[in-house]
């Protein structure tokens, strides 16, 4: 299976990320690898701290319009499905769910090897998001 056109633009994701969490004592590790011959991207999402969860995620492009759509996995049993954009080294996802609303808006460095994110979530479908926390991603390898 060739991997789609638009999906290439994501191996800009591809390796291993520290992840940590400014001004909270967060930490954990994100891999991000191409599935066999390379038609999905899987994420996995590890945390040092028993009140956040682990995750998987598959991401594949949705069609030929440079859109993705990321398909979340949780250890609490949490199942989502994020839009997912990725244009001039900015990352966003975001869902307006039936639970609540989230945004994920992730800059990348000029070198590629650091993600400033701020992540944010709404109280009720529709409704306006605010800031929840801000994430950085640093690469390891």
């Amino acid at each position: 299976m060739a991997r789609a056109a638009n999906l290439e633009q994501l191996g800009i994701l591809v390796g291993e990320w520290e992840t940590t969490v400014p001004g909270r004592e967060v930490k954990g590790r994100t891999t991000f690898e191409w599935l066999e011959n390379g038609g999905f991207l899987i994420q996995h999402s590890t945390v040092q701290q028993p009140d956040y969860p682990n995750s998987v995620s598959i991401i594949g492009a949705t069609g030929s319009d440079g859109a993705f759509q990321q398909h979340y996995f949780d250890s609490r049993g949490v199942a989502r499905i994020y839009d997912m954009i990725l244009e001039d080294k900015v990352l966003t996802l975001f869902r307006d769910g039936p639970d609540w609303p989230q945004r994920f808006v992730g800059r990348f460095s000029d070198d590629g090897n650091t993600i400033n994110a701020r992540l944010e979530r709404g109280t009720y479908p529709g409704g306006p998001l605010e800031h929840d926390f801000d994430m950085v991603y640093t690469r390891i390898r």
